[in-house]
């Protein structure tokens, strides 16, 4: 600096051995002379900046038209990169997908993982350009500038983590853990979680601040963050506790009388569960519900091999009769009966040896008839049997059984239709008779018939 001013008063005093300093004094204007080395420009934007004022641009036109040149080259260079990796190295990746045999690679395709990564490419060149080209230029605009791209690469960043999360999920799903039990909830968790950090960064980028210092403030905002986020703190809980305890999978059939719920189990995620019931509607249940209220669930049936059902009938008392010799001819030839009748007589005069009646021998036939259903599953508790008493509305007659269907409705209620249509069908044979409460009709017929 000293030996420039030196210079420069030695022209000033018509010095002649000055001239070549004089003439390149001449060349550079004077709010440019001194300037330091890191606010100069980039020296092919220096070159240009000097090419518009030697040719009769001012200095605040040289300075736009330089910085509008500036972004177009960098525009064009953004473009030229974004268009290599768009026709050539994201070709190459949707072709190693393709025909990868490992499905990771599909995955992270289909969840535009690498299409994600790709943006930081340009991104970084706009980076670059920023701070190497537009060196010299106002530090106000190259901090807006600077600021805005990062932050822009930040949420890319975080948009990437997502693209890894959802991948994570899906590969799991196809893994046989995920109808133990789902991980959506901690995949959600892990998304506010990297969207919380990522905000925090491009906040203290935005004020120019260190992280550290803003996540400290944030401690007086707990209470408030608490009330805000109270259904999703509940359900992280929740999620754990239903994920530790293996209480709900998806898949599982549940009935929740309080929610209107009963069907299976489509999701689980952060904050609900979705239940498709068997009338084809959806409910949605707050996921805290399912720890502090009581649900049924029906995976314990299914996983058993048998859907329990129990069927009770009231028999008239007075059709009760010692069995003759033309009731035992009779099962023996009827087709409803004929295939058991062996096994029907045998088990009737073993439990009751000295007084068989029709109603052992009903009772030993439907027992029979029960372990033969290849509908039913014999390795279960299976049996027919008498209620503890007998009251005014007859003999109660009980049959449980377990069906093995665990899963289709319409075929469950089938084999349960087929046992009270074999029982009613059977009683006659047997000569019993079902106790029915006599009706208006039955009424008016023993009056019609004392009458007339």
């Amino acid at each position: 600096m000293w030996s420039l001013l030196v210079q420069f008063q030695a022209v000033l005093a018509g010095d002649p051995s000055s001239s070549s300093v004089a003439d390149s004094l001449r060349a550079v204007p004077l709010h440019r002379i001194g300037a330091p080395v890191e606010s100069r420009y980039f020296w092919v934007v220096e070159d240009l900046w000097q090419w518009l004022v030697d040719h009769g641009c001012s200095a605040a036109w040289s300075d736009a038209i330089t910085f509008l040149t500036l972004c177009g080259g960098v525009a064009l260079a953004v473009w030229a990169v974004d268009f290599v990796m768009l026709h050539f190295v994201a070709g190459f990746i949707k072709r190693r997908a393709q025909h990868s045999r490992k499905p990771l690679y599909a995955i992270l395709y289909r969840r535009k993982f690498f299409d994600r990564v790709l943006y930081l490419v340009p991104l970084g060149v706009i980076l670059f350009g920023i701070d190497l080209f537009f060196r010299g230029f106002a530090p106000a605009l190259n901090l807006v500038a600077r600021v805005a791209a990062e932050c822009v690469m930040i949420f890319t960043a975080l948009l990437v983590c997502f693209s890894l999360l959802d991948a994570l999920n899906d590969l799991y799903q196809r893994s046989p853990e995920a109808q133990k039990r789902s991980i959506k909830g901690y995949i959600q968790i892990g998304k506010i979680l990297a969207a919380f950090l990522a905000g925090i960064l491009i906040v203290a980028d935005i004020l120019q601040k260190n992280p550290t210092s803003l996540l400290v403030g944030l401690g007086a905002a707990a209470a408030v963050l608490s009330l805000v986020f109270r259904d999703t703190l509940l359900g992280f809980v929740a999620s754990i506790q239903l994920s530790a305890q293996d209480m709900v999978r998806p898949g599982d059939w549940i009935e929740m009388p309080s929610k209107q719920a009963d069907g299976m189990v489509l999701d689980i995620n952060l904050t609900s569960v979705k239940v498709q019931n068997w009338d084809n509607t959806i409910t949605m249940i707050p996921i805290y519900s399912m720890v502090s209220e009581s649900f049924v669930n029906w995976r314990g049936m299914e996983t058993s091999g048998g859907r329990r059902f129990i069927s009770r009938f009231y028999l008239d008392v007075d059709s009760v009769a010692p069995a003759d010799d033309a009731l035992l001819a009779r099962i023996e030839t009827e087709r409803a009966t004929a295939s058991e009748a062996k096994a029907t007589i045998e088990l009737a005069r073993s439990s009751s040896p000295n007084h068989l009646t029709n109603l052992a021998l009903f009772r030993a036939h439907m027992e029979v008839w029960l372990f033969r259903n290849p509908a039913l599953n014999p390795r279960m508790l299976t049996f027919a049997r008498y209620l503890a008493e007998t009251s005014d509305r007859g003999i109660g007659f009980e049959v449980y059984a377990f069906t093995k269907n665990t899963e289709n409705e319409y075929v469950f209620d089938n084999v349960k239709r087929s046992v009270t249509e074999h029982v009613i069908g059977c009683l006659p044979l047997f000569g019993l008779r079902l106790f029915q409460k006599p009706s208006a009709h039955s009424l008016n017929r023993i009056l019609h018939t004392q009458n007339g």
